[in-house]
């Protein structure tokens, strides 16, 4: 019976594990994407001791008695916080962010209505026409993309537009370029203070943490930012290792499966023989 019962817990969490790998793999070409992945720890044992008295003294190699454990669990997931390749592309907007722990900051709508600020390494940018004419620069999900002065906005009148290797966002209007405004940048040393919101976006929540969002994250000045123009960070998923991990969840999980039957044909084998 405990076999059984151990077979099934494991089964759950192998099924969580099976789940979190597929995640990575469905993935794999979002652009900032980090990689997840499960740590695992024991669930409570049971020590037997089997040490007779007259056998208290004598030296041994192995450990007295055995422990019976009661499965596994997923106790929690991490990110894989290194920087995935730049792949170039041709769109002026692309902006790739070089260095690991660098995040750009969006703005995005809470379900209560209220404005959160969030942190992405996916640099692929567009521009959204608002009311009055004027061009704000949005995330891929329409979310304003901060600038060192806030929300980036730009006259709808220009005839070309950049983004530098500083953060600079040039504009051309009537041969002339100039800078009209800079992203802003930020580092985040713990990444564990960060929790997903999405497949490329994070959020740090102050209530949970105790602690003020300026104290967790530094600003990176503009000639710090060391960005790549006209180019995307690709996700850092590794495929061979993550159809590894796939494999190996699903042999774990169908040698409990099998476990849980053999253990519930030897029930009812007991049952039968009264």
């Amino acid at each position: 019976m405990r076999n059984m019962f151990n077979a099934a817990a494991t089964m759950g969490q192998m099924q969580q594990r099976m789940d979190l790998t597929s995640n990575n793999l469905s993935n794999i070409n979002n652009h900032g994407y980090k990689a997840r992945e499960g740590q695992f720890s024991s669930l409570l044992y049971q020590q037997h001791d089997n040490i007779l008295d007259y056998d208290q003294g004598s030296p041994r190699l192995t450990p007295d008695g055995i422990r019976v454990g009661a499965g596994a669990r997923l106790s929690n997931t991490n990110m894989n916080m290194t920087a995935g390749t730049i792949e170039p592309s041709d769109r002026p907007l692309d902006v790739a962010i070089q260095d690991d722990f660098r995040f750009f900051v969006v703005n995005a709508p809470t379900e209560d209505g209220e404005v959160e600020e969030r942190y992405t390494r996916a640099g692929n940018f567009y521009l959204s026409e608002q009311a009055d004419g004027s061009m704000m620069l949005t995330t891929n999900a329409g979310y304003p993309v901060e600038g060192q002065d806030g929300p980036i906005i730009l006259d709808g009148e220009f005839e070309d537009i950049s983004i530098n290797e500083s953060g600079e966002i040039a504009v051309t209007r009537d041969g002339d370029t100039a800078v009209e405004a800079t992203l802003q940048l930020i580092d985040i040393e713990n990444t564990r203070v960060m929790e997903p919101v999405d497949a490329n976006s994070f959020t740090i929540n102050e209530e949970d943490l105790e602690v003020p969002v300026e104290e967790l994250v530094a600003e990176v000045a503009p000639i710090d930012a060391n960005l790549a123009p006209s180019a995307l960070e690709g996700s850092n998923v590794n495929m061979s290792k993550e159809m590894t991990d796939l494999l190996e969840a699903q042999r774990a999980y169908q040698f409990n499966a099998r476990s849980l039957s053999i253990g519930d044909q030897m029930m009812g084998l007991i049952g039968n023989m009264r």
